[in-house]
């Protein structure tokens, strides 16, 4: 794939506005709305949601798959893209191949959420299973690239991906001047990468604070040993952070512009679902709320005006019962 930069290179101010000027009309500018806890919230609410489950495809990733298309040549759109996904991104490439005419083939963890399954080939792209080894998705994809001559791309470490995402700081920063606390969802680090450098290049003034579930907590390992660590035992609700290991790439991004990264637990997922839904109505898929979860839990302090992203709202019936379930319990 041509870069303009070496990956070592942190991404720039003018890296992530010049790809949000390429994106596409179909990428929309989404929503930042208030959440009122209760009725004496309304009117002096300090929690928003940065609404990218009213993304195209349902989530944010769509951002960084168009940021890629427009990076790949002619005719490695015409021989098509490879890659691994979780579920979202899947999506996000299926929708964008099938707009750009580029065939797209997604590797995915047996464990994959069967809905987002079949919303990736309704797109129209391939589905390959590769077992529930989260660390043999790549290897996966790179002997699909080989074998069918596709252009095998790793989310966790190309360039585009999180200039793609910084556009949602862009809007963040833009849509709300008077913000103080930005929270978003870790797994590889991809989407934190990018809005903490928009927000933190933008405005430095503005705290940017990672949120991961307890047993889903690679990035919070790395971030305290400083390099990228694997952990070793992954257990949550939130499908859509499946990373074991954060990449180094947008790692990099976390250590320079995040402040901190603070953890979670599954029913404080829970809880912030069945709040941002009955509160809010607005529905996200677990790992969509991790972030909100984090201000509503109390991980972070109460008193200053937030925006928590809502990465994602590809969600089945049977996971809205399940966390309505799980918030419910004493």
């Amino acid at each position: 794939m041509p870069l303009d930069k070496p990956a070592a290179d942190l991404i720039t101010l003018d890296d992530i506005e010049r790809t949000r000027a390429g994106l596409p009309d179909v990428v929309r500018r989404t929503p930042i709305l208030p959440l009122a806890r209760d009725s004496a919230e309304v009117g002096n609410e300090a929690l928003f949601l940065k609404c990218e489950n009213l993304q195209v495809t349902g989530a944010y990733k769509v951002r960084a798959a168009f940021a890629v298309m427009n990076a790949l040549t002619p005719e490695q759109r015409a021989k098509g893209l490879v890659l691994a996904s979780s579920g979202n991104f899947a999506q996000a490439f299926a929708y964008a191949g099938a707009l750009t005419g580029t065939p797209i083939v997604i590797v995915m963890l047996d464990r994959a959420s069967p809905y987002k399954v079949e919303a990736t080939r309704g797109y129209g792209a391939e589905v390959v299973f590769c077992g529930n080894d989260a660390l043999s998705r790549q290897p996966t994809v790179e002997k699909i690239g080989r074998e069918r001559g596709m252009t095998a791309i790793d989310t966790w470490e190309e360039r585009p991906i999180a200039m793609g995402h910084g556009s949602i700081g862009l809007e963040i920063v833009e849509d709300m001047p008077l913000v103080e606390t930005v929270l978003v969802p870790v797994s590889s680090g991809g989407v934190a990468a990018g809005i903490a450098a928009a927000v933190k290049l933008r405005r430095p003034d503005v705290r940017v604070v990672g949120v991961q579930p307890e047993n889903a907590n690679a990035a919070y390992v790395s971030m305290q040993r400083g390099e990228p660590t694997t952990i070793n035992h992954w257990d949550s609700i939130a499908d859509g952070l499946s990373a074991v290991r954060p990449g180094a790439f947008p790692f990099r991004h976390l250590q320079t512009f995040m402040d901190e990264i603070v953890l979670v637990s599954e029913r404080d997922i829970a809880v912030a679902f069945r709040t941002l839904l009955f509160r809010s109505k607005i529905l996200a898929e677990p790992a969509g709320a991790v972030a909100a979860a984090a201000f509503l839990s109390g991980r972070v302090p109460q008193d200053r005006r937030t925006v928590a992203a809502v990465t994602g709202g590809n969600v089945t019936e049977a996971m809205v019962a399940q966390m309505l379930e799980m918030a419910a319990e004493d």
